[in-house]
C-alpha cells in the first residue's frame, strides 16, 4: 500500500513493514535509479502509521509545540478512521496471521 510519494506499507507473514524511497546509485555507471528502504517492522499497521506520523513531526522542521501538537492529532484522527483500502490491508493481514 503506498503511502504519499515516499512511503510504501507491504507485508510479510510475521509483520508489517514499513519502506521509504530513496535515490540509490548504480556503482558501475553512476547511474541513478529509485530504490525502497526499510523503516521498520511492526506488529500492525497501526503501528507503522504511528512511527510515520513520528517521522513526519521530527522532519518537518515544526518547532512550536502548539503546532506539533495540532499536526499529531490530525494525523492521530485518521487512524481513527482510516480510509477503506487500510482497513481492507489490516483484514489482510490478520489472515496472513492465522
Amino acid at each position: 500500500m503506498q503511502i504519499g510519494r515516499d512511503y510504501k506499507i507491504v507485508a510479510d507473514s510475521m509483520n508489517i513493514i514499513l519502506l521509504r524511497k530513496y535515490m540509490a546509485t548504480r556503482k558501475k555507471t553512476n547511474e541513478k535509479y529509485e530504490a525502497w528502504r526499510t523503516e521498520g517492522y511492526f506488529s500492525s499497521i497501526c503501528n507503522a502509521l504511528k512511527f510515520l506520523i513520528q517521522q513526519h513531526v521530527r522532519e518537518s522542521g515544526l518547532k512550536d509545540l502548539k503546532t506539533i501538537q495540532a499536526e499529531i492529532s490530525r494525523l492521530e484522527k485518521i487512524l481513527e478512521h482510516p480510509p477503506q483500502a487500510l482497513r481492507d490491508t489490516t483484514r489482510g493481514h490478520e489472515r496472513l496471521r492465522q
